[in-house]
């Protein structure tokens, strides 16, 4: 037993002998592998240029209680000539000025010049560009970071002015951001202000969002720029270009001296201004080039929506078949989405439009013009609606005048006006409102100009106009004529004009009124519709006839007339009077230029008669006239010569007055000239002891008259007939002759002769026959 325990405890034993043994062994081990460890921390020996390394180095510029910027590196070496440190893993952190930003400066290894204070990175340098806002997030979120606002800047040979926070280089830049990317040559970045520059040589393209499927995008939807320099404001979050600066998207080019293109949150361009002479282009078929002051885009994540020109705007668009331009204060263009071409134009402040198509030229002048265009297929701006408050339209094109070509200007004037364009972009329609004006004028002859409420003017194909209307309180005046109704309707082709409704037509020598009338300017005819009465001016006489020194007035349902003959024809129970003479028939027939009346068809005059005095008046006759007598005469035509003052009537001519009648197939009227007394002869007053006259001159009296032809006269109860028969109102004389003069009276007693002579105010007849003359007295019989 005592021999197994001893075997026990031997066993124990040298157990715990090994133990101590790899325990000891342990230890030694491990202070061997300190002492090396050791011994590879020991610094290298410092080279003799080396006055000194250190693991970190950092540094920042504070000013008051912020940070502006810090510069740290993982390791710096100080050399002992030069007053050089060499910075490795060198990051520049910029705060700006209110600690908004974020942007970081990355590089390699730098320089630092301790005389200057000043950094030189040789190599590639990484430049971000972000807001402390974002970095916040991005720290909240695990250190992913969102690269929509982030830009990014890559460059070398960068110097760093830590007093002025100031980063310089001179070598090409590149940049990007989310949506565009760009390059240049030279850099500035300033710490405190945030602001990136480029120096010269800018090209910089913006994009749109990239399309569905991750296709690439559009060439129309990006949006190219280059200039001089370029400096980028990224608190701000503007571009701005110095020129000469070059846009470009799709069809449109911009060309100007500074361009400033403002981005949105997202980092797509939301605005752009060109401004120092800026030049606009549309490269597309419309060729259109506009000229300001400054131009203003504004734009959508995938297009420009409007175009916004100010200041001196000049615009200028070229089709196939013309020219339009356009000159205002302030132009606004809509674009249209699918095709980019103007889908609506605004132009404010002393708007002038000139249009030029296949030889026709117009005009606009207003304070606002509102052009609306149609889709185009080809690309072409085409016109389709214009508005204006109140403006004037002025057409120039070649009319003709007696069969040769002349210029025509028309010139229309409203308060409103509206146009619609055919697809060609000729002018189809005009409307004027609330007030409107239309002139017109061929070569050198007077222009006619007139004016109403409501305007519609036609319009051909080449430009020309053809049909206008004017409806409302029409006005229209030409020289020293005038006219007014309630509707004008004017045609080019014929060169008519229609008037309608209480027409009124005036002119220096009369006025007519009618229901409606229509005129020629080619040929000069007039023609009137509708209880037709027209007055001569009392002023200047009657320019037809002189029946009386007072104004003539004449009446009908029809008037045709023609200025440059001088006739006029009144038709339908046509009427003229004047003084006390009076012409009724089916038509009158007024001659200017021979001074003659002519009336037809259902003949009635009333002539008023020079009152008699019989020089020896017989017991019993007429010792003058107690009031004034009038012949009335009928028959189917009479012709009077105001020249001559003598009237012709024919055609089963019945004459008469209150003491007497006669009947012929023809009679002559002789008229006293209209001012002067009732005799023909002034020596007949003095021998009948009449007073001269006083007061208004009188009018044209009828003296004497002749009848022919199978002539009757009646004069209480006598009949005479012969062949010919003259009368004298001076003394009531008859003279009949020719053929069996015959005087007889209802008792049977009658009278023969070669010639006889009777008297309205006795019973007398003087008969000269073959026997003599001698005197015969024909009492009538009391039954």
């Amino acid at each position: 037993m005592r021999t197994t325990e001893a075997a026990r405890y031997a066993r124990w034993s040298a157990g715990i002998a090994v133990l101590l043994a790899i325990l000891v062994a342990c230890v030694y081990g491990a202070r061997d592998w300190q002492s090396r460890q050791a011994r590879k921390k020991v610094p290298a020996a410092v080279p003799a240029s080396v006055e000194q390394r250190s693991a970190a180095f950092s540094f920042s510029k504070v000013v008051g209680n912020r940070t502006e910027f810090t510069v740290r590196a993982s390791k710096a070496t100080e050399f002992v000539e030069g007053g050089r440190s060499l910075l490795e893993d060198v990051w520049i952190t910029a705060y700006g000025g209110a600690g908004e930003r974020y942007d970081n400066l990355h590089t390699r290894t730098c320089d630092y010049l301790t005389a200057s204070e000043s950094i030189s990175c040789a190599g590639d340098v990484q430049i971000e560009l972000d807001r402390a806002s974002d970095h916040k997030v991005q720290a909240e979120n695990g250190g992913q970071a969102s690269s929509s606002r982030l830009v990014h800047v890559a460059t070398s040979h960068v110097s760093f002015n830590h007093q002025q926070g100031l980063a310089t280089t001179d070598r090409p830049v590149s940049f990007q951001f989310s949506q565009g990317e760009g390059h240049g040559v030279g850099f500035r970045y300033e710490t405190q202000q945030g602001e990136i520059q480029l120096l010269s040589a800018v090209v910089l393209a913006l994009h749109g969002p990239d399309s569905a499927g991750g296709q690439t995008q559009e060439k129309q939807a990006v949006l190219n720029l280059s200039g001089s320099s370029m400096t980028f404001d990224r608190d701000q979050r503007l571009l701005h270009l110095m020129g000469p600066v070059h846009a470009s998207q799709g069809n449109f080019d911009l060309v100007c001296g500074k361009l400033d293109v403002e981005l949105d949150e997202a980092m797509y361009a939301k605005r752009l201004i060109a401004s120092e002479e800026p030049q606009l282009r549309d490269t597309g078929p419309a060729h259109m080039t506009m000229t300001a002051d400054t131009i203003i885009a504004l734009a959508t994540h995938t297009r420009i929506e409007t175009i916004t020109a100010e200041g001196g705007v000049h615009a200028n668009a070229q089709d196939s078949i013309g020219e339009d331009q356009l000159q205002a204060d302030r132009v606004e263009t809509e674009l249209d989405p699918k095709t980019n071409q103007p889908r609506e134009l605004v132009a404010t402040g002393n708007v002038t439009a000139r249009s030029h198509r296949q030889g026709a030229v117009r005009n606009l002048s207003t304070s606002t013009l509102h052009l609306d265009f149609a889709p185009s297929s080809d690309g072409e701006l085409q016109v389709k609606h214009a508005l204006t408050p109140a403006g004037t339209v002025e057409l120039l094109d070649t009319g003709t005048v007696s069969g040769q070509p002349a210029h025509q200007r028309m010139r229309l004037t409203g308060q409103k006006l509206e146009a619609d364009f055919n697809g060609s972009n000729e002018l189809r329609e005009l409307r004027g409102s609330d007030g409107t004006q239309f002139e017109r004028q061929i070569g050198e002859a007077p222009a006619q100009t007139s004016s109403s409420r409501e305007m519609v003017a036609h319009f051909a194909p080449g430009g020309a106009w053809s049909v206008v209307d004017q409806t409302g309180n029409v006005q229209l005046h030409q020289e020293n004529e005038s006219a007014q109704a309630e509707r004008a309707h004017f045609e080019r082709v014929s060169d008519t004009t229609l008037l309608e409704g209480s027409v009124v037509l005036t002119d220096a020598s009369s006025k007519t009124t009618a229901r409606s009338a229509t005129f020629n300017q080619t040929n000069n005819e007039f023609h009137a519709f509708g209880r037709v009465a027209t007055v001569e001016n009392s002023s200047g006489g009657s320019q037809f006839v002189n029946f009386a020194p007072g104004p003539a007035r004449v009446s009908g349902d029809r008037l045709d007339a023609n200025s440059a003959t001088g006739r006029a024809v009144y038709s339908g129970n046509a009427r003229l009077w004047q003084g006390d003479s009076i012409v009724e028939g089916e038509t009158i027939d007024l001659d200017r230029q021979k001074h003659m009346l002519t009336a037809i068809g259902g003949v009635h005059a009333v002539f008023p008669q020079a009152a008699s005095a019989p020089a020896n008046p017989r017991p019993g006759s007429r010792a003058g006239a107690s009031k004034p007598e009038f012949w009335h005469a009928q028959g189917g035509r009479l012709t009077y010569l105001n020249d001559e003052n003598r009237g012709h009537m024919e055609e089963n001519v019945h004459a008469h007055s209150d003491e007497g009648s006669m009947i012929a197939d023809a009679m002559d009227f002789f008229f006293t000239p209209a001012g002067t007394l009732g005799a023909a002869d002034p020596s007949v007053a003095a021998k009948s002891g009449r007073p001269a006259q006083s007061g208004s001159a009188p009018g044209q009296q009828l003296i004497r008259a002749a009848a022919f032809g199978s002539v009757k006269v009646e004069q209480q109860g006598r009949h005479g007939a012969a062949n010919r028969a003259d009368y004298t109102a001076e003394d009531g004389r008859f003279v009949l002759s020719g053929g069996t003069p015959t005087v007889y009276d209802t008792s049977g007693n009658a009278a023969q002769g070669r010639q006889l002579t009777f008297f309205f105010g006795d019973d007398s007849i003087n008969v000269d026959s073959a026997e003599g003359v001698r005197t015969l007295t024909l009492h009538q019989v009391e039954k």
